[in-house]
């Protein structure tokens, strides 16, 4: 495993946490290049739940350094959060956990502007978690971002905040009575910061160095591939690119060191938030994907829309990211229904070229394993209707099957 990376190729919540938690076993370093604290790895150790937003999944293994990409925003509240959280739980973060100099900063600012911009929305709100990832990416392309060396000294860190307050109150996009009542926030923010600092580094040099010393990289990526602000089903995305090209941008490496790219798909499809989703069951079937699958938002706590796998967009998405294989999740949901659907296309044409909020779904049936999956240990462990479903998602994304979760802990996971 030279330089791995494991990518979500739906809306989210695929279980990447899951895939990577398992790689970095075998890990010396697992890196995030995009995304902040709208994101939610969700793992499974012996009954034990741990969701973590920002901080790289690798972090459950001690041996694993970690770094967090020039291509992330952080939340020095959530970070810190995060920290004393696993601490508590007796794992150690000694001194593995390296921030780029330059990724940028969220801050209480940011927080506030997304709430009021979803606020004002209404009904055409993009169903975003409101905890600033937008304006600060939006603060980075304006070239007016708050960057992690800029926190070495907290003076400075004040000033440049207290100036942003003032040009917000004078262009009248924030109040004096909404500045005061996130007084809190800021000092909360503040004292978070030097912590946050004390990990800054240099990260595109370290991986330079971990690559040419041949260590075994794991590239853990955030969201889905159809939330990537260029390739996703804009408007409703997130702010940053999520798929394999941004890699490279977000980490400081040149894309020819990547080395494998596993793409993540749930074994049906789910959505959080607002956006089109073609596949989407409005009944009874998608009750009890969402009960039996337990699909509540790890970061919003939002229950998930859900719906059949939708192989139209997932062949688009394996397309796009160039994955070398790919992984099925959550294939034990499934277990008792009596008939699976599966969308091979659409009836008006395929995205982009169509509005996905237009698009016709054509499925094809498949006969459901009414049995228990969740002991299967090797592909053959799998009831036959279950391999051949598996077999047809990959037929049909047209990229090998390597890996099939059948359960939330570690050990539920079949390595073809």
């Amino acid at each position: 495993m030279p330089v791995t990376a494991v990518l979500g190729a739906q809306w989210g919540d695929e279980g990447k946490g899951k895939i990577v938690d398992n790689l970095s076993e075998n890990a010396d370093v697992v890196a995030r290049f995009q995304g902040g604290a709208n994101a939610g790895h969700t793992i499974n150790v012996k009954g034990k739940e741990t969701i973590l937003h920002q901080l790289p999944s690798g972090i459950l293994h001690e041996k694993a350094e970690c770094i967090m990409g020039n291509g992330m925003v952080i939340d020095p509240v959530g970070m810190v959060d995060e920290l004393n959280y696993l601490r508590s739980e007796g794992i150690d973060t000694g001194n593995r956990i390296h921030v780029s100099l330059q990724a940028h900063v969220v801050t209480p600012l940011h927080k506030l502007l997304d709430s009021k911009s979803e606020t004002a929305l209404g009904k055409d709100a993009i169903g975003t978690t409101k905890r600033g990832i937008g304006p600060c990416y939006s603060d980075k392309i304006n070239r007016s971002g708050i960057q992690i060396r800029d926190l070495k000294s907290i003076n400075h860190v004040k000033d440049i905040i207290n100036h942003k307050i003032d040009a917000y109150l004078q262009k009248g996009l924030l109040c004096q009575d909404e500045i005061d009542a996130i007084t809190t926030d800021l000092e909360t923010f503040y004292n978070c910061v030097p912590e946050v600092y004390a990990c800054a580094a240099d990260t595109s040099l370290l991986m330079y160095g971990y690559i040419k010393n041949g260590l075994a990289l794991l590239i853990e990526g955030a969201q889905g591939s159809l939330l990537d602000v260029d390739f996703g089903s804009y408007p409703f995305v997130t702010s940053s690119n999520t798929t394999a090209g941004n890699i490279a941008t977000g980490l400081g490496i040149g894309p020819t060191n990547i080395d494998r790219i596993i793409g993540v798909y749930k074994s049906y499809t789910t959505r959080v938030g607002a956006g089109p989703f073609p596949t989407e069951q409005i009944n009874e079937t998608g009750d009890y994907l969402q009960q039996a699958g337990g699909e509540i938002g790890a970061t919003t706590k939002r229950k998930r829309r859900c719906g059949w796998f939708d192989a139209t967009i997932g062949a688009y998405t394996a397309r796009i990211n160039g994955f070398t294989s790919i992984a099925i999740t959550k294939l034990d949901v499934l277990d008792y229904m009596e008939e699976i659907q599966i969308c091979t296309h659409y009836q008006s044409g395929s995205f982009p070229g169509i509005d996905l909020q237009s698009a016709v779904p054509q499925y094809i049936r498949m006969k459901g394993w009414r049995q228990d999956t969740s002991s299967a240990r090797t592909f053959d462990n799998l009831p036959i209707e279950a391999q051949a479903y598996v077999r047809k998602i990959e037929e049909l994304l047209d990229a090998p099957l390597e890996y099939v979760s059948v359960g939330k802990e570690r050990e539920q996971l079949i390595h073809l």
